[in-house]
């Protein structure tokens, strides 16, 4: 049967460190300022005398741990477990950090062109010249078509790989020109919807005025309908003047 190791004792495992470890249950920012204190080398009798000041780990230690003191084993204890894990993790996001830096220089000097396309012509070229010079060395018919084989099947693989390639580069392709389709003809509407709205008051403004021009009282109230139609749609300018839409005709009745 296990039991949970003490706070004092040597933790077995990082994870059970992070349960029970006194430096483990600090919070995070005093975490990382003590991992950046130990990859700067800072003795542990400095290193245990800062932490045991801080308000902070005398309130955690006073909560889980009866008030007992940060001692010389927990920060062995922590460097063998936690602090490795930082160590890994430092090194993870440096490498990251390498690849995305590298990809960005590599990309850049391919000039737009796909790296892999690169790298498949470099891998053909080199597959060419090893099959060269192991079938010179062969001179048994049964072990020249064994080899030929491997080679035949290594080539059928960077072949299918090419092509999975190529039809990503149409998709991805076929899908940016249609993006680019969409937002054009968006733009039209937009335009022709800016061009039709003056298009379309002019309009109705001349079928007023040949309203008005009737002598008819039904003419005159669909004239009178448009004039209110086109005054809802008119805008207040700055100087909370009022442009009339309405022809000299309407002013006259």
């Amino acid at each position: 049967m296990t039991t949970n190791a003490s706070p004092e004792s040597p933790l077995p495992s990082i994870a059970s460190q992070s349960r029970n470890g006194k430096i483990a249950r600090l919070p995070q920012l005093i975490r990382e300022q003590l991992n950046r204190r130990l990859d700067d080398g800072e003795p542990g009798a400095g290193l245990l005398e800062w932490l045991n000041a801080l308000p902070a780990v005398q309130a955690v230690l006073a909560a889980e741990f009866g008030g007992s003191r940060i001692n010389a084993q927990n920060l062995s204890n922590w460097r063998k477990g936690g602090y490795q894990h930082w160590l890994k993790q430092q090194e993870r996001r440096i490498l990251v950090r390498e690849l995305t830096e590298n990809a960005e220089e590599l990309a850049a000097d391919a000039g737009g062109v796909e790296i892999s396309n690169h790298l498949s012509a470099v891998l053909v070229a080199e597959l060419m010249e090893s099959a060269r010079d192991s079938l010179a060395t062969l001179t048994d018919p049964a072990e020249r078509c064994a080899r030929m084989q491997e080679f035949l099947h290594a080539l059928a693989r960077v072949r299918r790989e090419d092509y999975l390639a190529g039809r990503l580069a149409i998709d991805r392709e076929r899908r940016a020109r249609a993006r680019a389709a969409e937002e054009e003809e968006d733009e039209r509407r937009k335009e022709c919807a800016r061009n039709w709205e003056p298009m379309r008051r002019q309009i109705k403004r001349s079928h007023m005025a040949d309203l008005y021009a009737q002598p008819d009282f039904t003419s005159q109230a669909m004239a009178t309908q448009d004039a209110e139609s086109l005054l809802r749609d008119v805008k207040l300018d700055p100087s909370g003047a009022v442009g009339s839409v309405a022809p000299d005709q309407a002013q006259s009745n």
